[in-house]
């Protein structure tokens, strides 16, 4: 059965078509018509089951009550985790979610945030990659609302909500070292990122502040887009080197290299000991034993909204830059 237009129920009553959409937009006391034919309108609209086209109201009012939430990779419990209380802190205040994944990857980027766009989304919420910034920089000339998180680009003037990076990991390294490791690697994705780059100045300025040698060759690069493969050479590489410590950019890589370890470098487990940018539960039951960096999830949720909704209120031009601090969990 053909759904019901508004056309079609105002034929039905012998009304206008103005009459019936006042009536369904709360707007008949205020156009002063009668209550009997706004309580007929809406019996009959109830009876036939009849649902405004979302899409068409949505153009109309020039609103769609969507917020797009783009990141690397929705499967990383870190986005996935800010995607939840996100969704739940937009739900309570009549937004939707959209999510879409970059896979650290320009031209997807590019293609998402154009779908997002296209679909007329209200705001947008990223972890950008920042590798491609004239897509960013024409919304930003337009005044659309935006908050980036987890990354920064200093090429890029945006609403910022960042947790401390090179101090952070800097301090987990200095953990191990105190401990006693001595020949260090590390493993990392995308070090061109910039959040990312300041990890591995981290990392380094540990080595040196304890007056260890940077060996370049021990910093090693992880494929994303064959993240399981590329952890295992990368790791297997670094094992054949002596190392007693790895440090990861990435709680993904670190997760990989647990389960590597606990199948083919068993014999090492007790000896060796991992630095983790990133937090995960199964870190409190593994091997080898985890030093990581939990990021103060609620936080950026929280800050992302408020600055979003801010932004949306008052669309001023200026920006805000907020930098959290995680927490060291030593285990």
């Amino acid at each position: 059965m053909k759904k019901k237009s508004i056309k079609d129920i105002a034929q039905d009553l012998g009304l206008s078509k103005t009459t019936v959409s006042f009536v369904l937009n709360n707007k008949g006391d205020e156009k002063n018509i009668s209550k009997k034919t706004q309580i007929k309108i809406l019996d009959y609209v109830k009876k036939v089951d009849y649902h405004p086209n979302q899409i068409a109201k949505s153009l109309k009012q020039g609103q769609t009550n969507t917020i797009g939430y783009l990141v690397p990779d929705i499967s990383n419990p870190f986005f996935a985790k800010i995607g939840r209380l996100l969704e739940d802190y937009f739900w309570e205040k009549g937004y939707h979610l959209l999510i879409g994944s970059t896979d650290e990857n320009k031209d997807k980027e590019t293609q998402v945030l154009n779908m997002f766009v296209n679909r007329q989304v209200d705001a947008l919420i990223v972890a950008s990659c920042f590798e491609n910034l004239g897509m960013l920089k024409t919304l930003a000339a337009q005044r659309f609302p935006m908050v980036f998180f987890d990354r920064e680009s200093p090429d890029f003037n945006g609403n910022y909500i960042l947790v401390e990076n090179k101090n952070a990991m800097r301090s987990a390294v200095d953990k191990v070292i105190n401990k006693g490791a001595k020949r260090i690697g590390l493993l990392s994705i995308t070090p061109n990122v910039y959040s990312l780059k300041l990890r591995i100045d981290g990392y380094k300025q540990a080595l040196i502040e304890n007056n260890i040698d940077v060996d370049e060759d021990l910093i090693r690069v992880v494929e994303i887009d064959d993240l399981k493969e590329s952890s295992k050479t990368q790791l297997t590489f670094l094992m054949e080197q002596g190392v007693d410590a790895i440090a990861f950019t990435n709680n993904q890589i670190t997760a990989h290299a647990i389960w590597l370890m606990n199948t083919a470098f068993r014999e090492d487990l007790d000896r060796m000991n991992f630095v983790s940018f990133d937090n995960l539960d199964l870190f409190d039951y593994s091997l080898p034993i985890v030093t990581s960096v939990a990021q103060p999830i609620k936080e950026i949720a929280q800050y992302s909204v408020d600055i979003l909704e801010e932004v949306m209120k008052s669309n001023k031009e200026e920006s805000k830059r907020i930098e959290l601090k995680p927490r060291l969990i030593e285990r």
